[in-house]
């Protein structure tokens, strides 16, 4: 009551576990705050070091990107809560505003995970509530992909890389908008910015589900990805792009076995990293029937629902990694609500593992990962003497 009351400050300053984004409040006035208890010290795993995407982490845990790493104060935020592995919010070519409200939900009566790939019908009241910290949580949302103007965030994003330690790392997710080349050019100019605004990992944002369109009766785009000749278009055309010292991440949907399988190889040999699952794109209504973010029948379900999704698609792509002797870095997310998520994702041969439900729902879920695995958890560089 006193969260949704807009009280969320009084019971940060006491400890008290809420979510770090008021469902009920506007996206920008999310953007300058984020909610939720910040802890007094960062938790570390003793010395302990994971190699990921060429840099050393504390602990291989992070946060995708989202509005949870939306501009420097909440980059400072997760940072100080443990997270080691954060994206930066996708920033574009030109300002975008956001979707109408409402633009997240908790899909309370999505407890359970869904089969790998399956299409959700999702019932979902903007006034819904999980309690913080279950293992069991779900949400969606439908922000659009909103973005400051250049010159706004790049300022924003050199402030953000200077907030994070040297044992964290930051990359800036970035997304392009056109046709044909004109696609591939805003995707190249724009991480071309992030570049030259510090940023030392791109990742291209080529799974968003909730791109609006006018063209489609259910008001937005399929995830580019599912175009592999367009992906690959696009990834070739920011790799020559870029300096060769930044690295490339390529984040994707969940993808069938036939469409991975087909791209997969013909990515390796241009990136550093692949990212996935971002959302599954979902139909989701009020429990009366209308839609629950108004004009946008589909958005994207996250958390607990997608959980085996994601431990399907991190087993094959790893699969696809090792059979294809091209080295390329896994950032595994979906489903990350508590350690045993966590640990599942990465004993399949992730590099990392990112939360985007669980960090917003549980303001201590990376602390909890870190007590319970930092002193066991496998392929840790072995500490400097």
């Amino acid at each position: 009551m006193l969260f949704l009351a807009g009280h969320a400050g009084v019971l940060a300053a006491y400890g008290v576990p809420t979510p770090a984004y008021d469902v009920l409040g506007s996206y920008r006035d999310n953007l300058a705050r984020p909610l939720g208890p910040r802890l007094a010290e960062r938790p570390r795993a003793g010395d302990r070091r994971w190699r990921v995407l060429g840099r050393d982490v504390g602990f291989p845990i992070g946060v995708p990107a989202c509005v949870l790493n939306g501009g420097e104060e909440w980059v400072r935020h997760f940072a100080r809560n443990g997270y080691s592995v954060l994206t930066y919010k996708t920033v574009r070519s030109r300002a975008h505003e956001p979707n109408a409200q409402p633009n997240w939900v908790f899909a309370a009566r999505q407890a359970q995970s869904l089969p790998p790939g399956a299409a959700a019908e999702v019932t979902a009241d903007p006034w819904d509530w999980v309690a913080p910290g279950s293992p069991d949580v779900s949400t969606v949302n439908s922000f659009g992909v909103p973005s400051l103007a250049p010159e706004q965030w790049m300022a924003d994003l050199e402030r953000s890389l200077a907030a994070v330690d040297d044992d964290q790392l930051l990359l800036v997710s970035v997304m392009g908008e056109g046709d044909g080349t004109g696609l591939v050019d805003d995707f190249a100019a724009t991480a071309r910015l992030a570049q030259e605004a510090g940023a030392s990992v791109v990742e291209l944002n080529l799974s968003c589900p909730n791109t609006l369109s006018t063209s489609t009766a259910a008001g937005v785009k399929p995830p580019l990805c599912l175009d592999a000749g367009a992906t690959v278009a696009v990834v070739e055309g920011v790799r020559r792009a870029l300096d060769d010292r930044t690295g490339l991440v390529a984040k994707l949907s969940w993808l069938d076995g036939a469409r991975l399988e087909a791209l997969v190889p013909r990515l390796a040999p241009l990136v550093d990293g692949i990212a996935g699952i971002n959302t599954l794109q979902s139909r989701v209504r009020r429990s009366d029937g209308e839609p629950t973010f108004p004009g946008r029948e589909l958005a994207g379900l996250s958390g607990a629902a997608v959980r085996d999704s994601a431990l399907d698609f991190t087993r094959r792509l790893v699969a696809l990694r090792d059979a294809g002797g091209r080295h390329f870095d896994v950032l595994a997310m979906g489903g990350v609500t508590d350690p045993a998520s966590f640990a599942a994702l990465f004993a399949l041969g992730a590099d990392a593992v990112q939360s985007a439900s669980g960090a917003f729902a549980a303001p201590f879920l990376a602390r909890d990962c870190v007590a319970a695995l930092g002193e066991t958890l496998p392929r840790a560089l072995q500490p400097a003497r």
